[in-house]
């Protein structure tokens, strides 16, 4: 029965001796040449005398699964722009992203309506000029020098004059009241301008984050089919030998299916993160990362983009959303004021071309006076507007509620998240090194004929899932650190 053994397995010793001289080069020596024989004692030798040292076994290599070639190997084209460095990405965030565009133009808006506000307190001056022809003469008696004679009248039949008139608020409460209101509601528009930064910062490392452990997953599926198409080519060697069976092959065939379309998922996976990257630093086209980029700087270089804060009473969009209360709460108090009067200085310095039009008989006149506007029944105009100033209030203290809420949830979920990251990370890294040694295991009991495809193949999925697992868990933990920092921080882009 044992040379029936033996010849059973010489052509699948031959095969394997084709495939992988590493493992059949061992087998060839002779017995006298294992280092880990004993020595034999030369003829003069006595029995008792002590043998020289030996040196330490060399250890025999792992075997190797076959190469092989397939055009899903090959990896994504790497897109047409690329960033090299956190400083570049955040040039292009300032100069191209649209939510800091939109953010400048409503701080250039609110500066606007301030001076808008201004300028109902501040003195007025008007200047105006105008000309008349009478097209209709007639006859009777006009004024000269001379006295009253009889004519054609009105003479002069064209008039002109030309006038200065002077308006100074005296007692304008609401008008100074709403230029400080406007002052608030700039201060308001640029908290939130801040506000946009932080989250521009922060969609932007996201994306970063994102696009390289798309890109790193994508290479891991492919090392993992590189793997399992040698090991297919493996076991249809075997097959034909006799050593497996069709089942096998049908396994191995099956397991590098699977690979394939976590292949194309994941390439998927790399061009949609690219486009998130592309649209976070204000571009439609993709952007990729460059593979020399270090994600480990990236928290480092985050935190000199950004400035943290000690509690969520001072994040940029908790300060925001207090302004915008008192901006309300001063809409509220603007309505109170209209029903006061208000008093204005004014003053009139005209030219005419005739001086018998004039008060005094003269071309120039001047004269100064006061006025006073007293509104006293709009219609309901005012107590309709203070209602609605009273339910912008409400709103606006709500709004002011829920953000401290969601930035102290936010700001403990982000701290929260790092010490789960780094626990799950330790695990991943003790599942890839137990599955790591279970895959070698295998490989080694397969090519020598002691294992089962079945093994192979499960250790070697395991060990593809711990190896997608540890760079996930690699990238959880950057961007839970980039996110915990972000969440209690001020940004400047």
């Amino acid at each position: 029965m044992a040379h029936l053994a033996c010849i059973r397995w010489l052509p699948l010793v031959a095969a394997l001796s084709t495939s992988l001289p590493t493992l059949a080069q061992p087998n060839t020596e002779p017995a006298a040449s294992d280092p880990d024989a004993p020595a034999a004692l030369p003829p003069d030798t006595a029995p008792d005398t002590p043998a020289p040292p030996r040196a330490a076994p060399t250890p025999r290599p792992d075997p190797t699964l076959p190469e092989v070639d397939d055009p899903m190997l090959r990896p994504v084209p790497p897109a047409a722009r690329r960033l090299t460095s956190w400083q570049e990405a955040l040039r292009r965030v300032r100069a191209q992203t649209s939510s800091l565009r939109i953010s400048a133009a409503q701080v250039e808006q609110a500066a606007a309506q301030s001076r808008l506000a201004l300028a109902k307190a501040l003195p007025t001056l008007t200047g105006t000029a105008g000309i008349q022809r009478h097209l209709l003469m007639g006859e009777g008696w006009k004024q000269t020098s001379a006295g009253f004679e009889r004519g054609t009248i009105p003479d002069p039949a064209t008039t002109w004059n030309a006038g200065l008139a002077l308006r100074v608020p005296v007692f304008a409460p609401r008008a100074w009241h709403d230029a400080k209101t406007a002052r608030r509601a700039e201060r308001s528009a640029r908290l939130s301008a801040k506000e946009s930064e932080r989250l521009a910062v922060l969609a932007t490392a996201e994306a970063i984050v994102s696009a390289v452990t798309a890109e790193r997953l994508s290479e891991v599926s492919r090392v993992s089919l590189r793997s399992g198409l040698s090991t297919l080519g493996l076991t249809r060697r075997r097959a034909r030998v006799g050593a497996a069976g069709a089942f096998d092959v049908l396994r191995a065939e099956q397991e590098v299916a699977l690979t394939r379309a976590q292949i194309v998922a994941a390439d998927e996976s790399v061009r949609l993160t690219r486009e998130a990257l592309g649209l976070a630093v204000g571009s439609s086209e993709p952007h990729s990362v460059a593979h020399d980029i270090s994600l480990d700087t990236l928290v480092s270089d985050a935190a000199r983009s950004c400035r943290p804060e000690q509690t969520v009473e001072t994040r940029p969009d908790v300060v925001a959303a207090r302004a915008q209360v008192e901006v309300a709460a001063r809409n509220v108090d603007s309505v109170d004021w209209a029903f006061l009067p208000t008093v204005d200085a004014v003053s009139n310095l005209d030219y005419l071309s005739s001086e018998r039009r004039s008060a005094n008989n003269e071309h120039v006149t001047w004269s100064v006076g006061a006025l006073l506007t007293w509104q006293l029944y709009d219609g309901g105009v005012r107590y309709g507007t203070r209602d609605a100033n009273h339910a912008q209030l409400s709103l606006a203290r709500e709004q002011l509620t829920q953000a401290k809420r969601l930035a102290q949830v936010e700001v403990v979920r982000a701290q929260r998240a790092v010490r789960v990251a780094e626990a799950n990370l330790d695990v991943s890294r003790r599942t890839r090194e137990i599955a790591s040694q279970s895959a070698r295991l295998a490989r080694i009991a397969f090519v020598t004929g002691n294992g089962t495809s079945f093994d192979l193949i499960d250790a070697a999925k395991r060990l593809r899932e711990a190896e997608i697992d540890l760079t996930v868990k690699e990238f959880e933990l950057v961007r839970a650190k980039v996110m915990a920092l972000l969440a209690l921080s001020t940004c400047s882009v």
